[in-house]
């Protein structure tokens, strides 16, 4: 289970676009990132993510419990409000508040986006930096991801291949 939230952070970034000016390797601000997404192209409606573990390695866990990870697909569902596509603030992309994240080397043009974000701290144990390549567009998006996780109980350190496809499914939904 603690995977999973990973990868709902990678998901929820995926449905933007922008195009970032931010040298390689320098860190943004939230505030930063935000004015980075004032652009952003996406329509307004459910949208829902699937996420895929495609591999997974961590020393110290026992090849059958790592086996078991691959293949796992979660989808979730979210509605994104006009206000929200308009104007996103930088916890869009990191899916929740209270995570202390940063974003690196973003790229996001012409329908591709590449990147890097390290968040810590909420909900989420550990470290985890994501890297991440992939297509958008206003109603469809698919991104790679290679995730790094560290400081976790224990001193485990997990490393994770995953994909998340995402698409605009309709008008958001009562809940």
């Amino acid at each position: 289970r603690s995977l999973l939230l990973p990868l709902a952070l990678a998901s929820a970034l995926a449905a933007c676009s922008s195009e970032p000016d931010a040298p390689a390797n320098e860190n943004m601000t939230a505030e930063e990132v935000a004015e980075e997404l004032s652009d952003m192209k996406i329509e307004p409606g459910q949208w829902e993510a699937t996420n895929e573990i495609l591999s997974v390695n961590a020393a110290g866990v026992p090849a059958a419990a790592l086996k078991n990870m691959v293949g796992q697909k979660t989808t979730v569902s979210n509605c994104i409000t006009p206000e929200q596509a308009a104007k996103p603030s930088a916890n869009f992309l990191a899916a929740q508040q209270g995570n202390n994240c940063t974003y690196q080397d973003w790229r996001m043009d012409d329908g591709k986006m590449t990147g890097t974000m390290t968040c810590q701290g909420g909900d989420m144990p550990g470290k985890v930096v994501m890297t991440m390549s992939g297509n958008y567009g206003p109603t469809a998006y698919g991104l790679a991801m290679d995730m790094n996780t560290s400081e976790l109980p224990g001193g485990l350190k997990m490393t994770i291949k995953a994909r998340t496809t995402g698409r605009r499914v309709g008008e958001c939904t009562a809940s």
